[in-house]
């Protein structure tokens, strides 16, 4: 029997902001709660939204995106990459996941032990909070920021490259309040950080641009903004779930691979441009702007789902499952079970035993950990 005791297992700010929603809603349903960075915490119900978990310290596990565009270069099947097989219940938080899930889901890999249901975005259910003109406006005069004028929020994946500085330098010739949000990176990136802190140090006496703390809910940002700028960071889904345009400076380089990569940002709902016409396309798009915003809030109307009752419908399953009981909604279909070529179960078995030794074992234990980095080091001699 599972206890009503759930553990939120998370590795950043923001993954915590949205476990503290759903723990609320937890609570009032009679669940002790727990958050923690602790990615190998025992618990009876664990609940994880990381690319790696580990689901075998729980009792019953619960698996959910952390990220509304994650990994969005192996669409349709991440998969393959990230399976959910081990877990017990999966969510989905959109129209398009369920497309990516369904394309896939003949494969053992993509399904849970008792399936995968369609519930929402967490964040979305304090969609009508972020509607709130009153808020909004309290929130806009307390960050100082100009009612008379238009707000453009940049909101990158990554910083590097002086990209804040260029955005700002495309942004000063408009008339509008220059809002920047940087994502809250942990100290495990360097970085990461000492970009973001020059870049503050930069602009920090400008009186024409404003700078968020980065613990700042991404939403609150939004709400108060009119047009998100950014490479290829989910916040642009965030962004147009709120009915704001989003912009993606095609040339902004992503520098998690050797040599930097372009921004993946093939997505329809997206404005592109690059940083050379980034003042013209702000301008444009200003000029313009019930005909992009309306194009926004056509896009979240057709993809969000259960837009104000997410969290209500995840729980709904949890108990459910917990008790044994029949889900008050129904899973997913799968589509019928197929096998797996030779070469793509290598290549997952591969990925899966390569991940379970590096972030499992190697990390747990202190002389696997020093007789693998031992053989890196020969590896890299060769």
């Amino acid at each position: 029997m599972v206890k009503k005791e759930i553990t939120f297992i998370y590795l950043d700010t923001v993954q915590k902001q949205v476990y503290e929603m759903i723990a609320e809603e937890a609570k009032k349903r009679g669940y002790k709660t727990r958050i923690t960075d602790d990615k190998f915490a025992k618990c009876e119900v664990g609940w994880y939204c990381e690319h790696i978990n580990h689901p075998q310290f729980s009792k019953f596990s619960v698996i959910m995106l952390h990220d509304i565009m994650q990994q969005f270069g192996n669409w349709p099947d991440i998969w393959l990459r990230e399976p959910w097989d081990k877990y017990d219940i999966g969510f989905l938080p959109s129209k398009v996941w369920v497309e990516n899930w369904s394309w896939c889901s003949q494969y053992y890999y993509a399904n849970p032990r008792m399936g995968v249901y369609l519930t929402g975005w967490p964040k979305a259910d304090r969609l009508a909070e972020y509607s709130d003109k009153t808020k909004k406006m309290m929130l806009a005069e307390k960050m100082g920021l100009d009612s008379q004028k238009r707000t453009i929020l940049y909101a990158p994946a990554w910083e590097n490259d002086h990209k804040q500085d260029e955005f700002v330098q495309a942004m000063l010739p408009l008339n509008v309040n220059i809002l920047i949000k940087q994502a809250p990176w942990p100290d495990c990136y360097p970085e990461q950080v000492a970009n973001i802190k020059e870049m503050y140090e930069l602009h920090k006496d400008n009186p024409r641009v404003i700078q968020m703390n980065p613990k700042t809910s991404i939403l609150d940002a939004i709400m108060v903004s009119d047009v998100l700028v950014s490479d290829e960071s989910s916040t642009m889904s965030e962004s147009v779930m709120l009915g704001k345009p989003a912009v993606s400076v095609d040339n902004w380089l992503i520098p998690d691979t050797t040599p930097s990569r372009k921004p993946a940002n093939d997505y329809d709902y997206v404005i592109k441009t690059t940083k050379e016409k980034l003042t013209e396309c702000i301008a444009g798009v200003i000029a313009d702007y019930d005909k992009y915003q309306g194009e926004a809030q056509q896009y979240s109307d057709s993809h969000f789902s259960n837009i104000g009752s997410c969290i209500p419908k995840m729980l709904d399953v949890l108990d459910a499952a917990i008790a044994g009981q029949e889900s008050p909604i129904k899973p997913l279909e799968r589509e019928k079970a197929v096998r797996l070529s030779f070469v793509d179960w290598l290549r997952h078995v591969d990925i899966t035993l390569r991940r379970e030794l590096t972030c499992n074992y190697c990390v747990r234990f202190l002389l696997l950990r020093k007789l693998y980095n031992t053989y890196k080091r020969i590896r890299g001699k060769q």
